[in-house]
């Protein structure tokens, strides 16, 4: 059973982060992700689950993680299990995407702030050398 958990909470959270990355800055579907952030701020929340909060995201794209495990591994005589297995399966991808994301986002955000900070420093001893500072 815990087995089964693990796969489900793998593939869902696969596809959750793949929806992530192809819907941000600069990928081939940020359109529609900008699309979705105005429909949510326009009062349509299902659009949050689909596409804009990826700790939110599982609660609906966990039923594609289903449908690869039963194309993978075949249904068999789990399907109660899988039944039951749901609300666990969602919380366990939730956080899993969740924090994949912030690290994600926390690295980036470090990336660029160190990037930044060299440009900074690179010109402004550039212009201290030129008799500019």
């Amino acid at each position: 059973m815990i087995e089964i958990l693990a796969k489900l909470v793998l593939f869902t959270s696969i596809w959750v982060i793949g929806i992530k990355i192809v819907t941000a800055d600069g990928m081939a579907l940020k359109d529609l992700r900008i699309w979705a952030e105005k429909k949510v701020e326009s009062g349509y929340k299902i659009f949050e689950p689909l596409l804009v909060c990826q700790w939110c995201m599982p609660s609906i794209h966990s039923l594609v993680g289903y449908f690869f495990y039963i194309q993978i591994f075949g249904l068999g005589t789990h399907l109660l299990e899988m039944i039951f297995m749901y609300p666990l399966c969602v919380a366990a991808s939730s956080f899993v995407c969740g924090m994949t994301w912030l690290a994600f986002q926390t690295l980036s955000a470090k990336k660029d702030f160190y990037s930044n900070g060299q440009k900074y420093f690179y010109n402004y001893n550039k212009s201290l050398k030129q008799g500019n500072g």
